[in-house]
This record gives C-alpha cells, structure tokens and sequence, in this order.
C-alpha cells in the first residue's frame, strides 16, 4: 500500500516485473523515498536515462527503468537484443565519442551552461512574494528545470563514461591496470574541490581571528547566535554566508530526494565540518600542501610510466602523441565525475527543494500543513491540484483541502518509519548469472557476488571489494549511516558508510581512510579518496552490517581488502 500511495505507476510488482533485473538503487538513494523524491527526481532519472540514451545512441541499452518497492527505489537494468541495432548505435555513438576526445570542455561546458542559466531563471528567492497562481506557474517550472537536468546529467554521463572504458582498454593493452592508471588522471580542480578549499579557509580564518575556543565548545546549532554577538564573529559570518551562496545549495544527504535540507537551510554540517578541522591543523596538515602532493604524485606517475612506453613498447613519436591526446581526454571526464554533481546532482536538487519550501510555507500559511517541510510527503501531482484550488478560490480551497491534506500527510510519515525498518530485498526479477553492463559494475560495483550474495547481512572479518584508492591504513573505524551522524566522525578515523555523495566530500579533509557498502571504481567515494590521497576500499556490500564503531581495521586500497584487526569492547 505505501508504494502504491506513493506512485501507483511506478509501483515495482515482483509478479508482473519478473522480466526485467531489478537492484535496489542503495548507491544514490539508501533510505525509504519521500513522495514528492519519487515523483520528480526519480521520476527524472529514467528519463533522463531514456532521452539521453536516444541522443547518443548508446549501443547496449535505451535506458534503465526506476520504481519503488516497499519504500525503496529500484533500478530496472535492460539490454538492447539486436545486434544489428547495438551495431547501428554503436556507429553513431563512436563519433560522439571521437569528437569529444577532443573537444569535450566544449560539449561539457555547453550543458552546463544550460543548467545553471536554467536555475537562474527561477529566481528562487523570490518565490515567497508570488501570488498562489504565480508560485504555481513557479512550481511547474522548477519541476522541469529539474527533469531536464537529468537528461543533462545522461547526455554527459554516456560519453564520459564511454571514453573512460576507452582508456581502460587502452591502458590495459599498454600493461597498466585500472587502480594504477587512476593515478594519472586526478588532481585536476573541480567545484567540490573547490569547496572544501573554501571550507579550509573559512576554519582557517577562524583560527586566525581567535575564534577556535568559542568553536570548540559551542554546539554547532548554537554557533551562528553566539558568533554574530561578537565583532570577529560577525566579520567571520559575512564570509560564512558568502560561502553559503556560491556553494550551499546542495543536499545534507542523499541527492536523489528532495526531503533533505541544504546546507544554507541548514548549516549545522558545515560547521560541524569546520570545527573537525582545527584538529587536522593541530596536526600540521595543510590543504595546499595536499592538494599539491596529489598534483605532484601525478606528474610522476605519467612522466615514469612515459619512460616505460618508450623503453619497453618502443612508442614512436606517433603513438605518444596519441597517448597524450587520450590522457588528456581521460582527465576531463575524469574530472567531469564530481564537477558535474555540484551542478546537477546537488544544484538542480537544491533548486527544486528550494521552490518545494516555499510551496511548503505557503500551504503551512493556509493552516494545511504543521511544518513547511510536510510538503515533501505530498506527491508533485498532490500539490499542484492543491496549489491549483487555492489559486482558484483562496477561501475554499483551504476549507476544501483542510480534511484532505493532514490526514494524508500523518499516514505517509507512518509508512516512512515502517519504511525505514523494513528489510528491502537487494534483487527482484530476473537475475542474470553475469553482469555485462560495463557501468552497472564501474558505478554500481554489481559484480557476480552481488548478484548472488553469500549473505548481505552476514558479519565477516574480512573484506574485498574494489581497491577504490591505493594506500594501506590502520585505524579505528567510525560508522557513518546518514548524514546526521558527521559531528560524530573524529580527525584520523577510517570512515565506514553505505555511500558518500558530493554532501560528504569535506569528511575526506579528515579521514585516515573509506570504506562503503556500494559503489564501483568510478563512485564518488572512490574518487574523492584518490582526490584526497586516502585509501579507499567500496562496493564491500557487508562494512557497515560487519564493522563497528571503535573496532581496529586496515584498509588496503591497492588489494580492494578489508580486515577487523581488533573488536571495540
């Protein structure tokens, strides 16, 4: 019923779905779905898929589907069965390809250009002064915005992640395996980079301006009242909320949902992130200096693996000039990776919930809803017919509505609880005995043994997945679930979660390493661990049901192994 509540069309119904490999979508999306999260964003994400996959012509498939199961999003994975069609879209998709080896700044820079001239044009902040008709208009406007931004996000996505399994092969002919030849492709800045950047400066600048003792014994959702009764607080809280302009739009959590606050709603995480920083300075760490390290080990990697193709494979000029132009192409999609999530993935989320918030006030206005962020268990039809009555006649449409609206929003907090403790299945349907999909296994980490897990919830001492970042590291281990849980995570501790997003990327300035449930080797946490020089071991599938809190582990990113070293008493 509560999957049926939410979204009778795109209700997942094991019976009828049989055809189809569904998993359940723990990577993007690992709580219970809101209403209004399953009706835009995730209605977006498949045809985003679908759109993206026509304008390509990616060869293998036209795009996975997504439904809800019990409270959970699932992906419906499909293959294309003509190979004289895969044959005809692998044509057409090969010169896409070719042309953005070479200019793929262009074809990037091109898209999102688009999505952030897109979201100016909603003029957000201005949301609360419309007329209930012309917040209406803003709505639906704030809804297609943000579908398009997920055929954005594919249009992007299918040639980057096409050109980087280009480079895979290549480099797999040369004699160089994937965990090695990442190394030649990070350290290139980026928006998330560029924030956490910021974010030192800002922990910086309060240690300068001898505000580190007031940080660290205020709570942080008390932090911003006491800061603004003092002068250097007030000078350090203008720069605070300029930071939060350019890069506090972006989800607390999970980036498929619109339920969760940003982080200019609510700064609670930024400053809690901040204050764990005045440990990693106390420690002597410093972000350019990291930051150049990474630059620095890249350099080197590419100049002695070089030496090696000219010594061992006898490279002519030719074929080094070749080599150069796929690295360099291999570095922008590389890169590509995390820029493109502060965009769409956090950016066209933020604006949506933004607009979603101030449908939310207006409704809590009229006395339909207790709280403005009640709205997001409405689904986007629901509030369109609401706003739609309201503009029509104010007076009755709030009386109209008024035996309508709670009820139904008190009945889908309920089923989230239930939601929240149900034991989703990890497949449904039709499970294939391999997977063959290049990017299920590169970004999903669905490899045999998920497929046909020996047990999910097993408890195990040992751990493989994918050697996501090289290094070798011992540590106490600290179990992050959501992002509720960030204060808790101390300087040096080895970080053990199902799934980071961009949102996490500023606990990576102090972790000693990472280690998740889900994820392939093109996964953020994987990515940002080799960003970070921190090693990263993901798509364990059993880290976070087998570690605790406490417990000594050692991560080997170079082996992909996990080991409980010593159990927390």
């Amino acid at each position: 019923m509560t999957d049926r509540s939410i979204s009778a069309l795109r209700t997942l119904r094991p019976d009828f779905d049989q055809k189809l490999f569904w998993f359940r979508d723990d990577l993007h999306q690992p709580y219970p779905i809101s209403p209004m999260g399953m009706t835009t964003i995730q209605k977006h994400h498949p045809w985003g898929y679908h759109v993206a996959a026509e304008q390509t012509q990616l060869p293998p498939s036209k795009g996975a589907y997504v439904k809800i199961y019990m409270g959970r999003v699932y992906l419906g994975f499909t293959l294309i069965d003509d190979q004289k069609e895969v044959a005809r879209r692998a044509k057409s998709f090969g010169k896409l390809l070719e042309y953005c080896k070479d200019h793929w700044n262009t074809y990037y820079r091109k898209y999102i250009s688009e999505i952030v001239r897109n979201i100016r044009t909603l003029e957000i902040d201005k949301a609360d002064s419309l007329s209930t008709s012309k917040l209406l208009e803003h709505l639906k406007k704030a809804e297609q915005m943000n579908r398009r931004a997920w055929e954005i996000h594919f249009i992007l996505m299918y040639p980057a992640d096409g050109l980087y399994l280009q480079f895979e092969a290549y480099c797999k002919e040369l004699g160089l395996e994937e965990k090695d030849f990442v190394t030649l492709l990070k350290g290139f800045e980026g928006m998330p980079a560029k924030t956490d950047e910021e974010l030192w400066k800002l922990a910086q600048l309060a240690a300068k301006t001898g505000l580190k003792e007031l940080f660290a014994k205020t709570p942080a959702d008390a932090l911003i009242r006491t800061l603004a009764r003092k002068r250097e607080g007030k000078s350090w809280l203008k720069r605070f909320n300029a930071f939060l302009d350019v890069y506090g739009h972006r989800i607390s959590a999970a980036h498929l949902d619109v339920l969760f606050p940003t982080w200019k709603e609510k700064p609670t995480p930024v400053l809690d992130t901040i204050k764990s920083y005045f440990q990693r300075m106390d420690d002597g760490w410093n972000f350019d200096e990291a930051r150049g390290e990474v630059v620095r080990r890249r350099q080197e990697a590419i100049r002695a693996f070089e030496t090696t193709l000219e010594r061992e494979k006898k490279f002519d000029e030719k074929a080094m000039a070749e080599f150069r132009r796929f690295l360099n192409a291999a570095q922008q999609i590389y890169a590509y990776q995390e820029d493109h999530g502060f965009y769409i993935d956090q950016g066209c989320t933020a604006a949506l919930h933004e607009s979603l918030m101030a449908c939310g006030r207006r409704l809590q206005k009229f006395g339909l809803l207790e709280k403005a962020d009640e709205v997001f268990f409405l689904t986007f039809s629901e509030l369109v017919e609401i706003l739609g009555d309201l503009a029509r006649d104010e007076k009755i449409g709030v009386y109209h509505h008024l035996a309508l609206v709670p009820p139904l929003v008190r009945e889908r907090q309920q089923d989230r609880e239930a939601a929240l403790a149900s034991d989703a299945p990890l497949t449904i349907g039709t499970v294939p005995e391999t997977m063959t999909d290049p990017i299920a296994v590169k970004v999903f980490g669905i490899i045999d043994d998920v497929l046909h897990p020996k047990g999910e919830k097993e408890v195990v001492e040992r751990l493989e997945g994918f050697p996501g970042a090289p290094g070798l590291v011992e540590g106490p281990a600290r179990v992050i679930m959501s992002f509720e849980d960030f204060p808790t995570l101390q300087a040096g501790e080895i970080l053990v979660c199902p799934y980071t997003g961009t949102a996490w990327t500023p606990l990576f300035l102090k972790i000693a390493g990472v280690v998740t449930d889900t994820g392939g080797m093109l996964t953020h946490a994987a990515i940002a661990a080799r960003e970070y020089g921190i090693a990263a071991v993901v798509g364990t599938w059993k880290a976070t049901n087998s570690i605790r809190n406490g417990d000594i582990i050692r991560v080997d990113g170079d082996a992909g192994i996990v080991e409980v070293i010593k159990r927390a008493s």
